[in-house]
């Protein structure tokens, strides 16, 4: 018997830098002057009104100045200030330095700082509905990365994040509720997380719903939507719905190629886009049939694909 293969763990993502929060909507005016100076490519500029309302206490203009220690923009490159300034914004209830500054100790950039020194900032930063926080939270707690492993704080904190819309949060909430891991098992409420995280294009929901579909779990099974779901998460680069494809497709209906060369559409209309071209003899998979179409899956040289053909031109 062969097995729809899943991910054995939960994926962990690097914390990152926060360098796109500089674009968070300004407090004071030297922080908003600033802005306007670090848009325009005057970094010495912005620094110099960055540090005028840093020197005033404004978080968001802390974190703004740190980020240019950091980079070495409009100032010499310099790590403890770069520190510096990242504390006393964090300290300040920026929620932009917060994150960061729990990233670097998480990386362990700060000699005597590590994950479980990151767990109080992002504390902060998640009461305060960060949505990165209470994700990187919800793997810290179901890692055990500097706390004790605690499953239901993972699923408290994955749950707060997907609810604001976190793709991968929602992923892995999903898999919670499938495994029974800090929440009571539903398979009916993994596949409505799974759908949610798959219909925004994260591979890995699209994997996990797949396989729901091709085992008939928590939704009745059918082999059509799953190689629909495993053939989107190959196209986002799952290796393992490369492998889950070949095994569902199986129960499919294949029909040839009946024309000498036949073009495959991105939509059941006379007016498309053309997705692939396949000669006469080539396999298709039928996913399902409407007003004369059918929607199929089929293999090529970017690997495997959907689209939509005329049935008069397969046999």
């Amino acid at each position: 018997m062969m097995f729809i293969k899943r991910p054995k763990a939960f994926f962990v993502v690097a914390f990152m830098g926060a360098y796109a929060a500089l674009l968070s909507p300004p407090i004071h005016a030297d922080y908003k002057k600033g802005m306007e100076e670090y848009k325009s490519g005057n970094f010495a500029s912005a620094v110099h009104e960055w540090r005028t309302a840093a020197e005033k206490g404004d978080g968001e203009s802390q974190f703004a100045l740190g980020t240019m220690f950091e980079r070495g923009e409009g100032v010499k490159q310099d790590s403890d200030k770069a520190y510096k300034w990242f504390r006393l914004a964090a300290d300040n209830d920026s929620v932009d330095a917060q994150v960061h500054l729990a990233g670097m100790f998480m990386r362990e950039e700060i000699d005597g700082k590590g994950p479980e020194d990151a767990v109080e900032w992002l504390q902060r930063a998640a009461e305060a509905e960060d949505v990165s926080a209470q994700f990187q939270l919800g793997l810290i707690y179901l890692e055990g990365m500097g706390v004790d492993e605690d499953p239901e704080l993972a699923a408290r904190w994955f749950s707060l994040a997907a609810e604001q819309g976190h793709v991968r949060a929602q992923n892995n909430i999903g898999n919670l509720y499938e495994n029974g891991r800090g929440v009571e098992q539903s398979l009916e409420r993994a596949f409505e997380w799974y759908e949610r995280a798959a219909k925004q294009n994260d591979p890995f929901a699209q994997n996990n719903l797949g396989a729901m579909y091709a085992r008939g779990s928590g939704v009745e099974r059918n082999h059509a939507w799953a190689v629909f779901w495993f053939v989107n998460a190959a196209q986002g680069g799952n290796e393992l719905a490369l492998e889950n494809i070949n095994i569902s497709r199986k129960n499919l209906q294949v029909k040839e190629i009946a024309a000498s060369r036949v073009n495959i559409r991105a939509g059941n209309s006379t007016a498309y886009e053309r997705v692939g071209q396949l000669v006469r003899g080539s396999n298709v998979y039928v996913l399902g049939s409407t007003e004369g179409w059918s929607q199929v899956h089929f293999d090529s040289e970017q690997g495997p694909m959907l689209g939509w053909v005329s049935n008069t031109l397969i046999e």
